[in-house]
């Protein structure tokens, strides 16, 4: 077995590698990789064995990866690196969710090409924590919903960020993806945020 590291970015070795990242979700029994399957729905094969670092807490289950390989045909990949996603599911706002709007920074989002997810790229600010208990927190509250004539709805969410008491030095990337099984077809997801630069939406349509 090979372990794999967990980075957010490693180049490509030779003139005939192509470097791709892509998000996907990917099946683990125990620490071996069994399956990945990508936002476009195609499944691809590890050309070697690779285990997942041991500070992994779950074993034989999903998990949500910025995967960066490099194809080597007939969908086999030579595996770089990967990076944990966090699956983060919409909640009313009467939930018990801390609703706190500390800024975050803005990077990119974009709907999977097969529908599943609204994927986004985010900077946390992180510094040497004094209180080990110290992480912080994302959720998102749906805020409204709104019937238009068509019977579509559309969904006013608020993406709401606790910093906790982590202080704000560096940039952490981190990746969230937002399932859309709950919503149908022509459904508007419109989601709100704190940034560094102010408040931002994002609208998305199922």
């Amino acid at each position: 077995m090979v372990s794999c590291t967990v980075e957010p970015y490693e180049t490509g070795d030779t003139s005939l590698s192509y470097l791709m990242a892509e998000m996907v979700d990917m099946h683990v029994v125990g620490r071996e990789i069994k399956s990945i399957v990508t936002d476009s729905d195609e499944r691809l094969a590890v050309s070697s064995s690779y285990l997942l670092p041991e500070n992994m807490e779950h074993r034989d289950t999903t998990y949500r990866m910025m995967l960066y390989y490099n194809k080597e045909g007939n969908n086999s990949v030579d595996l770089k690196s990967l990076k944990r996603a966090y699956v983060v599911k919409s909640s009313d706002k009467h939930s018990s969710l801390t609703l706190k709007d500390d800024p975050v920074k803005f990077i990119s989002a974009w709907k999977a090409q097969n529908g599943s997810y609204i994927n986004m790229s985010l900077g946390l600010m992180v510094g040497n924590v004094e209180n080990e208990d110290a992480v912080h927190k994302v959720g998102l509250v749906v805020n409204s919903v709104e019937t238009i004539a068509d019977g579509s709805k559309t969904y006013y969410l608020t993406l709401h960020h606790d910093q906790d008491s982590i202080p704000e030095y560096y940039t952490q990337t981190v990746y969230i993806s937002v399932p859309l099984k709950e919503y149908s077809a022509g459904d508007r997801i419109c989601i709100r945020m704190n940034t560094y630069s102010g408040w931002i939406e994002k609208i998305f349509t199922k």
